[in-house]
């Protein structure tokens, strides 16, 4: 009877052990092994900007509340192919990454059907001029990013994609990634959406389009075999967000320069609105092709420096890169290529400022006709 007592409590300590590690690493629908359930974290990035983005529940919530009794800033025209699919979530998108006060509600124009658990960011690298990076993207070697429901994971596919690529691709920068923004500012409102949210954040410094397109290629690769092996669904468990803001445009507050090609008045605002709407409906909208980025991508930046803008979008290199890295990606996956939608359009001087400075959120940057941005949310499905 001993034997038989301690039989069974072995059984059973086992049976619990089994249970305890499968739930660690529960499959979810996908299949995927990729839903830890350890909540512990060594290693947090912090937040770099206390003061443009919501770092608290109450802030997040109440930004989107604002976002959804204001109503969406949404282009006039939608697309039918939009509306027909409406409940797709999205594969793909362009998000600003200025202050809430600014642009929350083009933020949430494509964040609220961005329902992927695992959602690459392709970050801008303002400094990476610093720290003498270009021509490899950047990693971070956190475990997670904080977020205003606490941390928020950095996703198992980071480790993946860095074992698979070459060595010559990529660094890992903390310091990089810590002092960045870009990045930060898509993390409130993916967690509010999604809670069990994970990211990577990828940063793209500065390129030619030779090697963007060299590095976007060998990263479809990799993560062409990454879904593959685990049976991830675009769209459902996997997304992209490139990070960006449309042009800055300005003779005052900008470091001495002048950016105001067309005049800093009301016909000068009006001129680089709609440079900015046809830069958006001639590249970045309709079928995603190569072609059209890389006609992006030498509209905006100077070939014969790639430092040097030719127009001030800060995402000169997240954008294309990005973008090129899911087109090559769909064309080993299936056989239509993505389609993109302009969701919205704005400025930092259209729409005025969000009336939320009572939840201790402000501005990092005035707006007014000298000194202003744009911002725009692009949908790919």
């Amino acid at each position: 009877m001993r034997k038989k007592e301690i039989l069974f409590f072995l059984t059973v300590s086992i049976a619990c052990c089994v249970f305890r590690g499968a739930l660690s690493q529960e499959r979810d629908a996908s299949g995927s092994q990729w839903m830890h359930m350890d909540q512990t974290y060594n290693r947090v990035r912090g937040l770099a900007d206390t003061v443009g983005y919501a770092h608290t529940r109450a802030q997040i919530e109440a930004v989107v509340r604002m976002c959804d009794s204001l109503g969406s800033m949404a282009v006039e025209v939608r697309d039918e192919d939009r509306k027909a699919d409406s409940q797709i979530p999205w594969t793909a998108g362009i998000c600003p990454h200025d202050d809430y006060v600014y642009a929350a509600r083009v933020y949430a124009d494509i964040m609220r059907d961005t329902d992927a658990r695992h959602v690459l960011v392709f970050g801008v690298a303002h400094r990476a001029r610093n720290f003498d990076l270009e021509n490899k993207i950047i990693f971070d070697s956190f475990d997670a990013w904080q977020g205003p429901y606490g941390p928020v994971r950095v996703s198992p596919l980071r480790d993946a994609i860095m074992e698979k690529l070459p060595r010559s691709a990529y660094v890992v920068h903390d310091e990089m990634q810590t002092i960045e923004h870009s990045v930060e500012g898509l993390i409130p409102f993916l967690q509010y959406y999604n809670r069990n949210v994970q990211i990577v954040s990828v940063l793209v410094p500065y390129m030619s389009w030779q090697r963007l397109d060299q590095l976007s290629k060998e990263l479809a690769g990799v993560l062409n075999s990454i879904i593959r092996e685990n049976n991830l669904i675009l769209g459902q468990d996997i997304a992209f967000l490139c990070s960006n803001d449309c042009v800055h445009y300005g003779d005052q507050d900008w470091g001495g320069k002048n950016y105001a090609p067309f005049g800093a008045d009301v016909k000068g605002y009006e001129q680089a609105v709609q440079r900015d709407l046809d830069l958006i409906n001639q590249h970045l909208t309709e079928d995603l092709e190569t072609d059209k980025l890389r006609d992006f991508f030498t509209q905006l930046v100077d070939q014969e420096d790639v430092k040097e803008y030719k127009i001030t979008w800060c995402g000169r290199f997240s954008v294309p890169f990005g973008l090129n890295c899911v087109y090559s990606l769909i064309g080993r996956i299936q056989r239509l290529p993505l389609k993109g939608y302009l969701l919205s359009y704005d400025t930092s001087v259209a729409a005025g400022e969000l009336p939320i400075k009572n939840l201790y959120l402000g501005t990092t940057a005035t707006s007014n006709l000298r000194h202003w941005v744009g911002y725009c949310a692009i949908g790919y499905r």
